[in-house]
């Protein structure tokens, strides 16, 4: 389906920058441009990823010059995900669109509305294009990806990219999860909403990659929260443990009985620790079960800290937001 004049709605951009410094403006001005000419309404909302103090500046500025700009700052860097959901948790708009201007452009973007127009709720848009990673991280992320794969049954090659486009539907729905940063990191995998996704090619900058002790630490949260099957093995490891400790300790008694001649003391100190080792068995079974069964709670505390906030001097929007039209005229009282 084709949009020939704008769509009478509120589109919100979701940018999250590090230390962009100039260059902030260069990567904001071209969505404005792709924007306006689809939506009839919209905002930028840009993320400062935790940026050097000397960033802050280019932002004051930005907002004095640029329409619709909402600009959020987090107080340290957190990965991608985090910082987007900071920025969709604080929009507007009918539509949240997640971009990565360092790596990602907008010209499947009329292609993911037309997508989001015929009853699409959540567009993927993946650039084809290699990431430019050294040969340690591109062996843990082929790894990763096939063990994700048959874990979770999932392609993040195919369906984890950062450009996504979102209605305001699936953004409520995420909101009521008990952790909603998490749900979106893993929004591939949620059910009940339509979902499609589109390829393009375009070129990486790759400014600054994470590294491998923060690409773990995201790979072991996105394991945990997306499926149980960890936590299972487990518990299926150690019910078996417990089994083969009860089925030794009557092979110990069995020897006992049958032979009779056995070393001083072997009987004894087997069935030992024969029961040692299933009652370990059966604590880690309950235990793994107890987690399973809770993972999905908080553990305390925001995923992010806005440190501080600016909005644009200049307003574009034709729309009224918050705001009940009413025919009634309210009389003040004699």
């Amino acid at each position: 389906m084709k949009t020939s004049a704008p769509l009478n709605a509120l589109l919100s951009v979701i940018v999250p920058l590090h230390n962009a410094g100039d260059e902030a403006k260069g990567y904001l001005l071209p969505i404005i441009e792709a924007v306006s000419g689809l939506f009839s309404d919209f905002e930028i909302v840009v993320v400062d990823n935790g940026s050097d103090a000397g960033s802050m500046p280019n932002y004051a500025a930005l907002a004095q010059e640029l329409p619709n700009l909402q600009i959020y700052q987090l107080i340290s860097r957190v990965d991608f995900e985090v910082a987007a959901w900071a920025g969709v948790e604080n929009s507007l708009g009918d539509y949240a669109l997640v971009f990565d201007p360092l790596n990602e452009d907008l010209s499947c973007l009329s292609q993911a509305v037309s997508a989001i127009l015929d009853g699409r709720d959540i567009v993927f848009v993946r650039n084809t294009t290699p990431h430019h990673y050294g040969a340690a991280e591109r062996t843990f992320v082929r790894v990763f990806h096939r063990l994700f794969r048959a874990l979770s049954g999932v392609d993040p090659d195919q369906e984890t990219p950062h450009w996504r486009l979102l209605t305001k539907r699936v953004v409520s729905a995420i909101l009521q999860e008990p952790r909603p940063v998490m749900r979106f990191r893993t929004l591939q995998s949620i059910s009940g909403f339509s979902k499609t996704t589109l390829s393009y090619s375009a070129p990486r900058r790759d400014a600054e990659r994470e590294g491998l002790v923060p690409r773990l630490r995201r790979t072991v949260n996105l394991m945990l929260s997306t499926t149980m099957l960890p936590l299972r093995l487990v518990s299926m490891m150690a019910l078996l443990g417990a089994i083969l400790n009860l089925f030794y300790s009557g092979y110990v008694l069995v020897i006992a009985f049958v032979r009779g001649h056995v070393e001083p003391g072997w009987t004894t100190l087997s069935l030992q620790q024969s029961g040692m080792f299933f009652l370990f068995s059966v604590v880690l079974f309950v235990l793994s079960e107890y987690m399973a069964n809770t993972l999905t709670t908080t553990r305390g505390g925001p995923p992010y800290h806005i440190v501080a906030e600016r909005t644009s001097t200049m307003l574009n929007r034709q729309k009224k937001l918050n705001v009940e039209a009413n025919s009634t005229v309210t009389k003040p009282f004699a």
